[in-house]
């Protein structure tokens, strides 16, 4: 068996390698070299362009709610200031007025202890003026409750 023949004609055997196999080696090459550079390399191309897109979309939401969140972590440190501020003033007004009408009741019950006692002192020099002319009227009217009920006897 010699190769030059065999390998330009074909015999039938299991496994004949003829000028097809090398053909068909070659041509998948070119074809596969063709697809790639034509069509898979734009598309890696495009590929490698979006996912890098992507990536710096990310990164910069990423630093932008880093950003966000420090903010609002701020903002809610102040306004805890602020509502205790406002608590501890709230508290301070509150006493604040507690005391003063604690004053003003403690002041008008002074001065109504001031009141009833000129009143109680008027009403005892009235009642005093009362009874002792009522006292006069009342031995009048008894000596002449006296007189009368004695002199028809």
């Amino acid at each position: 068996m010699t190769f030059s023949p065999t390998f330009f004609l074909a015999v039938n055997g299991l496994f004949d390698f003829d000028l097809t196999f090398p053909t068909q080696a070659l041509l998948f090459l070119i074809l596969s070299l063709v697809v790639t550079t034509t069509f898979l390399t734009p598309l890696g191309k495009q590929l490698d362009e979006r996912s890098e897109f992507i990536n710096y979309t990310i990164r910069k939401s990423t630093i932008l709610l880093t950003f966000g969140y420090e903010r609002l972590y701020t903002c809610v440190g102040f306004l805890t200031e602020e509502i205790d501020e406002l608590v501890r003033q709230t508290k301070l007004i509150r006493n604040y007025t507690n005391e003063i009408f604690e004053t003003e009741i403690s002041n008008t019950q002074k001065e109504n202890l001031q009141i009833v006692s000129k009143m109680k002192g008027d009403l005892a020099i009235k009642s005093a003026f009362l009874f002792s002319s009522l006292s006069k009227d009342i031995n009048k009217i008894t000596d002449k409750f006296f007189e009368k009920r004695f002199k028809s006897f």
